[in-house]
């Protein structure tokens, strides 16, 4: 019978472009945790001005991003400026990543999720 569940089996290593001996590896979110992501940025909005909005919009996708960091990386060698490896599971830690190196593991995990694109492209 074919498998439908998503296991930390199921992974995928990153050799990092941006941090040269640096690896993430990453499983996808399951459908579970997909519904999760996508009710973080279904935020009702009321009152405010535009502004307000767009402070709350970047707040949601923080949120999305740290809660993808957190359950798609399930290995990794990434360290702070002391050799103590980076925790994927704390915003500060996140935070402090270099921009190129959060941006390419961010680009990786929706790429690895993104469904819809798979489907339109024919894969």
């Amino acid at each position: 019978m074919p498998r439908a569940i998503v296991t930390l089996e199921d992974t995928e290593r990153l050799d990092l472009k941006s941090c040269p001996e640096g690896y993430v590896v990453l499983r996808r979110l399951t459908y579970g945790q997909m519904l999760e992501r996508r009710a973080m940025t279904k935020m009702e909005f009321t009152g405010g001005g535009k502004k307000d909005i767009s402070g709350q919009m970047a707040l949601a996708n923080a949120a999305v991003q740290l809660y993808e960091y957190k359950h798609c990386v399930v290995e990794h060698n990434l360290t702070d400026e002391n050799d103590r490896q980076l925790n994927f599971g704390s915003a500060i830690d996140v935070a402090r990543l270099d921009p190129r190196i959060g941006t390419e593991i961010e680009v990786k995990i929706g790429e690895m999720n993104n469904y819809e694109e798979d489907e339109s492209s024919g894969n």
